[in-house]
């Protein structure tokens, strides 16, 4: 239970920054326009502690949730409703009465100040440099292992079981989890391979398919990772029954294991009985007893590569800072086109309790890997939401910023001040729109937990 608050509380935290960046963003904006700020806010709700500077209360507000940035001309918009003006009168400093420039200027910093600051973090990361845990690109398919025994794309395009994919389109790959980066947003698509299969370099053509339940394009692949042990749990059953970090663990009943996927698959087939693990030692090969009451799986991690990052200079990791904030804002478009592709919504769209839940377990993961570990992952998942909040508010939809930037677009090129009436009725519009769209992931949240 207490894991659970903890990485709820972590979560809130990860979001709660990122959203504060954005509202930052449109702070220093509006004080560069001159637009007066009447609130800025941690967190929604009630005040229950601040200060004011100026005409602007600092507070922090109960709800631990982000927060907002208010600008002065709310009362002149009311006012204008109310009664049944045509225009939206306004006094110096307030919104409304700014021209459209600065407030398209005020509106479009928020996501520009997302993008800055995953520009920033994958900078910094680069720079400092970081110890990486990787897998190589070597695979087993995925139907050789499955009970159905289905065809993908892997099978059909003519790739084997061991061997390496060193290229997609031309584009090299050292690390698995850079195949997957490459095809995600992929589906359907004519993309060139190259393989290395015992030395023999070949050429395929695959077209990955797409999983309608995770929203993603996949292949049929599965990592090879050879079954040699890092770590065993003190107090697991694997420690229990002897295993030891080194061990490369060479079959279960005399069923051959060549790497984790055979071992764990194997294991599982033959749950409920007592089995004997061998494994190889010192050049030597040693049988373990295992009992049917043992579970061993969650007591044993396997050997990765890892290593240092590449050291680049400053401009370097700024170029690359750079090209990652586009490469993850590149993905995100990718990845909104593939939500009209018929995936289930449930299931590759997340509400905001998932994505708490997400945030909070990936900074837990982190920080079990070390100090320095724990806060990599946490800024590199912050500069991932970031960049998809960025997008995100930037969509033409009445309400976000990308709405009000066409609205402010629209009374440019009318060169008429905008109508009172018409401005509620937009935000109404995009109101409703944002509800339906935050129900619509809060009950996909809720059908994710409850069928877990």
């Amino acid at each position: 239970m207490l894991s659970v608050v903890v990485r709820i509380i972590l979560g809130i935290l990860g979001l709660s920054i990122v959203v504060l960046i954005h509202e930052g963003g449109h702070y220093i904006a509006s004080r560069i326009a001159g637009i007066e700020v009447e609130t800025f806010s941690i967190g929604f709700g009630r005040r229950i502690a601040g200060f004011r500077k100026g005409r602007t209360d600092y507070r922090i507000s109960l709800i631990p949730l982000g927060g907002y940035c208010r600008f002065y001309g709310e009362q002149s918009f009311r006012k204008a409703i109310e009664e049944k003006l045509d225009y939206i009168p306004g006094n110096q400093g307030e919104f409304y009465s700014a021209s459209p420039l600065k407030r398209i200027f005020v509106s479009f910093s928020g996501p520009l100040a997302n993008l800055f600051f995953a520009v920033i973090v994958f900078t910094f990361i680069s720079w400092i440099g970081f110890q990486e845990y990787y897998t190589e690109p070597r695979v087993i398919l995925a139907s050789s292992w499955s009970e159905d025994h289905k065809l993908w794309p892997a099978d059909t395009a003519g790739i084997e079981s061991g061997d390496y994919i060193v290229s997609v389109d031309d584009k090299d790959v050292y690390r698995f989890n850079e195949l997957r980066r490459l095809l995600v947003f992929r589906p359907g698509e004519n993309i060139r391979l190259t393989v290395n299969r015992k030395g023999r370099i070949i050429p395929l053509e695959i077209k990955p398919e797409l999983n309608k339940e995770s929203g993603t394009a996949i292949i049929g692949v599965l990592n090879w990772v050879d079954p040699v042990i890092a770590e065993i749990l003190s107090g697991s059953s694997a420690a229990d029954i002897g295993l030891q970090p080194g061990d490369r663990i060479l079959s279960v009943n005399s069923i051959k294991t060549d790497h984790t996927v055979a071992f764990y698959n194997t294991l599982t087939r033959l749950s409920g009985t007592d089995i004997s693990i061998q494994v190889e030692r010192n050049s030597q090969k040693v049988n373990l007893p295992v009992s049917e009451a043992e579970d061993i799986t969650s007591g044993i991690s396997f050997q990765v590569i890892s290593g240092r990052s590449v050291k680049l200079n400053f401009f370097q990791s700024l170029a690359k800072g750079f090209r990652e904030t586009y490469d993850n804002l590149y993905s995100t478009v990718k990845g909104l086109r593939m939500l009209f592709m018929g995936i289930e919504l449930q299931n590759a769209v997340s509400g905001p309790v998932r994505l708490i839940s997400d945030t909070g377990a990936v900074v837990v993961e982190g920080f079990k890997n070390g100090i320095a570990a724990g806060f990599l992952w946490s800024f590199e998942l912050m500069s991932l939401i970031s960049v998809s909040l960025a997008f995100i508010n930037l969509l033409p939809i009445p309400v976000l910023d990308g709405g009000q930037i066409v609205l402010f677009l629209y009374e440019i090129i009318r060169r008429r001040n905008l109508n009172p009436k018409s401005v509620y009725r937009y935000q109404f519009i995009g109101t409703i729109i944002v509800l339906i769209i935050a129900v619509a992931a809060t009950t996909g949240d809720m059908i994710h937990f409850n069928s877990r």
